[in-house]
């Protein structure tokens, strides 16, 4: 079943071309690497992937919805981890307290709250499905204010945020972010570790601009778009 679907996807911003000419067909569980350097638009074509910018040309299905016009149904399935921008972590506010608040938008309204073992209990999901596939990845320390921890620990948060909800598609914007070699690394083998224990298929659409860090294998399910720089982008 294909997840994704695309043909000739533009978008254009005031008079200049973001990216175009992308065709994509991912099936469920698979993971889509869009890779490309800083002006080639790869967080722009993560978020109207996940319906939160509207294209300009092309066609473009998400979970059998045709977007733009199915935009809400699909942001409902489609979850962000930290996009720097549009969901930004509260340096202001501890872990638990992000994963809290994450947990409440998922509830009835007639229970604006959730418990410290709710809490405990979601960031105790997320690291034994990492232990059990041997992912090295350090762990989030509940009393900790965003502000003082890593930023792999800080990928890793909004990886948690974003699975809250059990969505059937995980964006991650700019892996390349993470500044050592070793945390890249981990930051893979972890999404690829969350995907293989999902209990439901969880399809990964993540960005970076270097793919040397990543270990590829013809059987993983892996797909790589590369996006071409636009000369009038600059």
């Amino acid at each position: 079943m294909s997840v994704l679907q695309a043909r000739g996807l533009e978008l254009r911003d005031r008079g200049r071309t973001v990216f175009s000419g992308v065709d994509l067909d991912v099936a469920a569980g698979s993971t889509l690497v869009v890779r490309g350097h800083a002006s080639a638009g790869k967080t722009s074509l993560l978020l109207t992937l996940a319906g939160r910018m509207r294209p300009t040309a092309g066609t473009l299905r998400v979970l059998g919805e045709d977007l733009p016009g199915r935009a809400t149904a699909v942001r409902r399935r489609v979850a962000l981890a930290e996009v720097r921008g549009v969901n930004e972590l509260d340096d202001a506010l501890t872990v638990e307290q992000h994963v809290a608040e994450r947990l409440v938008l998922h509830q009835p309204w007639y229970r604006p709250w959730v418990s410290d073992a709710q809490v405990q209990a979601r960031l105790r999901r997320v690291e034994e499905a990492l232990e059990r596939t041997g992912t090295d990845v350090p762990r989030l320390r509940p009393k900790e204010f965003v502000s003082d921890i890593d930023p792999l620990e800080r990928m890793a948060l909004g990886v948690v945020l974003a699975l809250t909800g059990r969505p059937e598609v995980l964006v991650v914007d700019d892996v390349d972010a993470l500044r050592r070699t070793v945390d890249r690394r981990r930051a893979w083998n972890a999404l690829a570790a969350l995907q293989q224990t999902s209990p439901h298929p969880l399809t990964i659409v993540a960005s970076c601009a270097d793919t040397s860090d990543l270990h590829w294998r013809t059987d993983d399910g892996r797909i790589l778009l590369d996006l071409p720089d636009h000369q009038d982008n600059s």
